[in-house]
């Protein structure tokens, strides 16, 4: 049984995942792996009876062919929201679990004693493709403010970036004064974007969790950056990457700005929040020529 108590709970789409639970281990292709996240809103009396249904259900599906992942989730600052991760081989196992007696007879009894329950499934490939063709940088923004939930599940992505011996040597900043924002748009070349944007995240490398030979942290903070980007595209909110590290007189500038201690790198600053322009299509990128093969 896995309960996790978290703030941060929410939908992540991962193009490749690997997951433990139990004595399972599985790693599943995107374009066969199907992901649903169910929010249950629930009143605090029913509260410990629908936990105690949701225990069974996750037992119950957890030895059921097919199932890669069975996570509930409490959220440490509402009381009242649960949430299950599940994850799922196929459409047609999927479809089994549907059908099975646990299922037909717990979820419908949850709905009843429920407030709101609603979910939402990751399947296809052609929306990871369309993160990734369709992600550009937006340098004017909309002053609408990001919701905190919002950026929990953007920090949740990104801190699913690979990493050597899973060290995770990142750190986050979440920068919403405009005050701190405008100083930065003033200190960083190209944070220009940084005038109009509502929120911002401050990537850093935590030396201290990099190791000794920690040499590779600037390319998992890259691809933690990445992750970071394309879940904020599925959450239709535009970004900007304004690079800081190797520049280390900017990485010196931005450690004093904020006063950050001594084991803390900044690598690089995110803009974050709804674009103000109409997007333009995206240029065609592929490009044959840069592809080598090497034979013997």
């Amino acid at each position: 049984m896995v309960i996790k108590k978290s703030s941060n709970f929410y939908n992540f789409d991962c193009f490749y995942e690997r997951e433990r639970w139990g004595n399972k281990c599985a790693i599943s292709k995107f374009e066969y792996m199907i992901r649903i996240n169910v929010t249950i809103e629930v009143k605090s009396e029913v509260r410990a009876q629908v936990m105690e249904l949701l225990r069974e259900m996750s037992e119950l599906s957890r030895q059921e062919k097919g199932c890669i992942g069975y996570e509930i989730l409490e959220n440490n600052r509402l009381d009242n929201v649960l949430m299950i991760i599940e994850t799922w081989e196929n459409e047609t196992l999927l479809a089994v679990h549907k059908g099975s007696d646990h299922f037909v007879r717990i979820i419908p009894r949850v709905r009843e004693l429920a407030t709101e329950m609603c979910s939402q499934k990751f399947t296809d490939m052609a929306a990871v493709n369309e993160a990734i063709v369709g992600r550009r940088s937006v340098r004017n923004y909309a002053p609408d403010k990001v919701c905190v939930e919002t950026i929990e599940r953007l920090l949740r992505a990104a801190m699913y970036a690979p990493s050597v011996k899973d060290r995770r040597p990142w750190e986050f900043f979440v920068i919403e004064d405009r005050e701190h924002l405008d100083t930065l748009a003033e200190t960083l070349p190209e944070g220009m974007a940084l005038r109009t944007a509502p929120a911002a995240i401050l990537v850093c490398c935590n030396t201290r969790r990099a190791g000794l030979d920690g040499g590779n942290w600037p390319q998992e903070l890259g691809a933690c950056v990445q992750n970071l980007m394309l879940q904020a595209y599925g959450e239709k909110l535009g970004t900007t990457w304004v690079g800081i590290y190797p520049q280390m007189h900017r990485v010196h500038q931005v450690k004093t700005l904020f006063h950050l201690s001594s084991e803390f790198v900044p690598f690089a600053v995110v803009a974050i929040g709804r674009s103000a322009d109409e997007q333009s299509t995206v240029p065609e990128r592929y490009d044959p020529s840069k592809i080598h093969f090497i034979t013997r």
